[in-house]
């Protein structure tokens, strides 16, 4: 035990320090030498516990565990042994105190993982439990060293009706504990109260203890595995905690671990198993540049608050576990219509870039998502977790801070070439390059055929870029209305006119450029938030609007419009929109009025 460094205190029979070890010295300080009786250096709320485990386990093969001040007023958890020793050839009570960490090391140097968990529980005297959902049985068990006792194996409610009629919960607790541990029977994915008992000791000695439990699905059967420590143990060190959730969570961020999160997706992603779930990645944008400007607790702070952040934002539409590195995989449930599942995409975007809008003054952190849809898009987890990926970097490579989802008809053919290149993407710029080159046979058809020109670049950007409906509006030269002369796509009357051209607002908004983009009519920057009002009360969600003619002297407007849902534009969809007008704006008028008549 040399190698454990034990504190060893010896104790005459009224518990007054004789004599300490070199040890005990140096790890109490000065405080070492001043201590006179052994309570001293225990936290008051522990003090009556321990002095009673001091009095009635000599000689026992006994463990606890608890709190010692040092002479800085930290208190740090130690395991105490209490046996009688013959010390300056007195018989004395001798305390052994080991640093609980250090114990662990020592343990994990000698025993298998399983007999590492076993003694820990052991030599804090926690006690472990497991409730079956199937046959309703409740387990409780402890640890003697190596050797798990069963001390309780019944139904649940015959087991919480024993140990009330052997008074092991405190008589005002009583009611409470019942209701309690009944909730227990609905296997939520996290379980916890707070009970008064004497469980530990059998006897009048009352604490107050945690019952913690989580939920572990094994053959279609369901469990909760749970341990019961000291309320001030909790408060203490979340260590208590981490070899249950090792389990199954993420223990930086709470939510699910890589290996609980890939096998709940695999087993939902199987034959037979109901349709419309997707399958969603979310990746940090710009987390790298947190940990090297402000290092890896900047980092991990992020993570936690971004695992709080998507688990709110899941809530109960879907299950959440954590990758690796700062991407999360989520699976979403009854995504029956394109509405709910944008709806549900937009929101993991959001709400991670308002949580992280203000925390570093040069680093915004967004998210980039993908996703793609079961069965739809593949029969199993590998199918759809490639094209969620696939679509993940779309989203990186169009700007970040957004949602992808796969679509056939837009990913289909750049996909199928990935997948055939095994690469993770053939450089997703291809699709850009595709867009610049329609942009381009445009403006060689422009000047001989300007209208065929014009359609056809139009009906394939209305297509591509998932717009409801783009509008040319030109100057009427007797009313001085910016009217409406051609609309590809939906046509709201609302839109009919567009006289907010002239107000004060859309010069503002401009800010001197010839465009506006407006990813999220509701969500602007100051300067533009007066002309999303009016944009939004007239049906457009989302928007690029290019000026005809100059900022200072408008003649023409050509808006392209989402109207059912908003969306954040990709940077070749604003170049080309952009590119498009101002190939319009170099024809003479006779010519614009020819394409738009």
């Amino acid at each position: 035990m040399k190698s454990l460094e034990t504190k060893i205190a010896y104790l005459d029979e009224n518990y007054q320090i004789l004599d300490r070890n070199k040890e005990f010295y140096t790890y109490f300080e000065k405080a070492g030498f001043l201590y006179e009786n052994i309570e001293d250096i225990v936290r008051e709320s522990e003090r009556q516990n321990f002095m009673e485990f001091v009095k009635t386990s000599r000689n026992r093969s006994e463990f606890r565990a608890y709190p010692f001040r040092k002479i800085t007023g930290e208190y740090q958890y130690n395991i105490v042994y209490i046996c009688e020793e013959i010390h300056n050839e007195k018989n004395c009570i001798a305390v052994h105190i080991i640093d609980i960490s250090k114990a662990y090391d020592f343990y994990t140097a000698t025993n298998s993982s399983q007999k590492k968990m076993n003694y820990a529980l052991g030599l804090t005297n926690e006690y472990v439990f497991s409730y079956q959902k199937s046959n309703n049985i409740f387990t409780l068990y402890n640890f003697l060293l190596n050797k798990r006792i069963v001390v309780y194996e019944q139904e649940l409610e015959s087991w919480i009706e024993q140990i009330i009629e052997e008074g092991l919960i405190y008589h005002e607790n009583i009611d409470d504990f019942r209701y309690a541990m009944l909730e227990l029977k609905s296997c939520q994915p996290i379980f916890s109260t707070k009970v008064n008992s004497s469980i530990r000791y059998t006897h009048s000695l009352f604490e107050n203890l945690i019952f913690t439990a989580i939920r572990v699905e094994d053959n279609d059967d369901i469990f909760m595995i749970g341990r019961i420590m000291p309320e001030i143990y909790v408060e203490q060190s979340d260590k208590s905690t981490e070899l249950m959730q090792e389990l199954k969570l993420d223990a930086l961020t709470g939510v699910y671990n890589k290996k609980a999160i890939t096998r709940f997706a695999q087993k939902r992603f199987s034959k037979g198993t109901k349709e419309n779930a997707m399958l969603v990645i979310v990746d940090l944008d710009h987390f790298k540049p947190v940990n090297d400007a402000y290092g890896h607790l900047a980092g991990d702070k992020v993570l936690r608050k971004a695992g709080d952040v998507l688990r709110n934002a899941v809530s109960d539409v879907g299950v959440i576990g954590r990758y690796g590195g700062d991407e999360f995989l989520v699976v979403l449930e009854d995504m029956n219509e394109e509405s709910v599942f944008r709806g549900v995409l937009r929101s993991f975007v959001v709400a991670i870039e308002n949580a992280f809008k203000d925390m570093f003054v040069d680093i915004q952190v967004t998210a980039s998502v993908g996703a793609s849809m079961y069965p739809k898009d593949g029969s199993t987890f590998d199918e759809l977790f490639k094209k969620a990926d696939f679509c993940l970097y779309r989203a990186k490579d169009k700007g970040r801070n957004r949602y992808v989802f796969f679509r056939d008809d837009l990913h289909g053919e750049l996909y199928k070439k990935a997948s055939e290149a095994k690469t993770e993407g053939i450089k997703y710029d291809v699709r850009e390059v595709l867009e610049l080159k329609s942009m381009a046979d445009f403006l060689l058809q422009l000047g001989s055929n300007p209208k065929p020109a014009a359609e056809t670049v139009l009906a394939h950007m209305l297509k591509t870029y998932n717009l409801d409906s783009i509008n040319f509006y030109y100057k009427n030269s007797s009313s001085g209305e910016m009217e409406r002369k051609y609309c590809l796509g939906e046509q709201l009357d609302s839109l009919k006119t567009a006289d907010y051209i002239f107000g004060s607002e859309f010069k503002t908004a401009l800010a001197g450029k010839p465009y506006i983009r407006m990813n999220y009519t509701t969500e602007l920057r100051e300067i533009a938030k007066p002309l999303g009002k009016i944009l939004f009360d007239k049906g457009v969600k989302s928007t690029i609007l290019c000026v005809l003619g100059s900022v200072e002297n408008p003649k023409g407007l050509i808006t392209f419009d989402r109207i059912k849902e908003g969306a954040l534009w990709a940077e070749y969809e604003v170049n080309c929109c952009v590119m498009f007008a101002a190939a319009v704006n170099l024809l003479p008028e006779e010519k614009i009025q020819e394409i738009f008549a």
